[in-house]
């Protein structure tokens, strides 16, 4: 079952320095005999991964070679290697980075180190780097990075790139030489398994600074908006940077799966995993999507068959991508559904979205990311009694002056769902 917290805010701030956060340095500027080069008399050491990892960590890879290029002025190469590669195509000493049980080199390395990696194996966004002996026939040594997952890997790298000195558009810090440590960097599981940002309140500020820098003043959008994969494929790379790994799109006026085509792919190519806010359930933009494609009101107690093919649509559209569903209904327009709902329908509600997650994944309902959001009146409803399944994650808001309401107790702590 998924025990799973959630930290969402309006707006990241700026890290500055050459430490990542929380992390011991596994960086140095100059040789030492505890150490190996990345870049050293001008001369970068290559980077290999391979074919077969996730695109995601091939992005990332190529955002390191960049982030070293930014405070060295010198590029590493970038490719890709196999088993049946010469070793004389591997100079000095190499940086191997791969995911482990995905990438096909890393399961070679390992193999041939005999690695100890047990520290990481099926944990959530857990890495390794460390110096390793033999990794490759004709390699003597090399610095590999390893991640349990795939954003475990993309973490690991830019914990790297932190630590050099570049950090997404900030200007970088200059070095002519860069080390690692042969100890290297670790990181367990975070405490906090989903953190991210809500894009919310983005009119007239965000939007039009979006449609001032990624479109020509025009839009395939549906709704006209701006926020298109241009947009998005800045947003997901600044989040991973960050160790965040979760996003509620912008929604006033705009709708992320239909604004633009790539939106959900790339969300999912890159490595962020996708929400929707307290009032856009099961992966819809609501109200945005239901006026353009729903069919009758927005009203469960005479239009529920529309509205569970609605969400079936959306669910069946997000399946293929890493997701976290937003479960339970409110009015349209962030408003309540009305005085006289009560907790019967509601809980009918849930139970109509878990048999159209269980249409769509499968039985095993409880192992698909899902959030109930005590926002404004629904806490209410909550504390009025109504229930929701273990496994499901409840999402404690504040008063919309940020003043959080109320905090889990401890039972509350202890559903598989968790709490945040």
């Amino acid at each position: 079952m998924l025990r799973a917290s959630f930290i969402a805010t309006a707006a990241f701030a700026l890290l500055t320095g050459v430490h990542a956060v929380g992390q011991d340095s596994c960086v140095a500027f100059t040789a030492s005999t505890s150490s190996l080069p990345v870049v050293a008399k001008g001369k970068a050491s290559p980077i290999l991964t391979a074919s077969d990892d996730w695109p995601g960590v091939h992005l990332a890879a190529a955002n390191f070679a960049a982030d070293i290029q930014r405070v060295t002025g010198t590029k590493p190469s970038l490719s890709n290697f196999t088993s049946t590669a010469s070793p004389s195509t591997v100079s000095g000493t190499p940086i191997i980075v791969g995911t482990l049980g995905k990438s096909s080199l890393i399961a070679q390395v390992v193999n041939a180190t005999q690695l100890d990696v047990s520290g990481i194996e099926g944990k959530w966004e857990a890495f390794i780097a460390k110096e390793v002996a033999n990794p490759l026939p004709g390699v003597d040594k090399a610095y590999v990075i390893i991640g349990a997952d795939k954003r475990g890997t993309i973490f690991a790298l830019y914990d790297h790139s932190e630590q050099f000195g570049s950090w997404a558009d900030v200007p970088a810090a200059k070095h002519s030489e860069l080390y690692v440590t042969s100890t290297g960097c670790a990181h367990g599981e975070p405490t906090v398994k989903f953190r991210g940002i809500f894009l919310n309140d983005e009119q007239p500020a965000l939007q039009n600074w979006a449609a001032e820098k990624f479109t020509n003043g025009t839009t395939d959008s549906p709704l006209g908006s701006p926020f298109n994969h241009l947009f998005y494929s800045k947003l997901f790379e600044l989040l991973l940077r960050m160790k965040g790994n979760y996003m509620w799109p912008a929604m006033w006026g705009s709708a992320f799966a239909i604004d633009d085509v790539q939106n959900q792919y790339l969300a999912d190519l890159y490595g962020v995993v996708m929400g929707t806010s307290h009032q856009e359930p099961m992966m819809r933009s609501t109200p945005n999507e239901f006026s353009l494609y729903g069919k009758g009101t927005w009203d469960y107690t005479t239009n529920a068959d529309n509205i569970k093919n609605y969400w079936l649509a959306g669910t069946q559209r997000a399946k293929n991508f890493e997701s976290v569903y937003t479960v339970g209904m409110r009015g349209f327009g962030d408003l309540p559904l009305s005085t006289t709902t009560n907790i019967q329908l509601l809980e009918q509600v849930i139970a109509d979205q878990t048999d159209i997650l269980k249409s769509v994944y499968g039985d095993n309902v409880q192992d698909v990311p899902q959030i109930w959001a005590l926002y404004k009146e629904v806490q209410g409803y909550y504390e009025a009694g109504m229930t929701v399944p273990d496994y499901i994650t409840l999402l404690w808001s504040d008063d919309n002056w940020g003043n959080i309401r109320r905090l889990p107790l401890e039972s509350e702590r202890k559903r598989s769902g968790g709490a945040g």
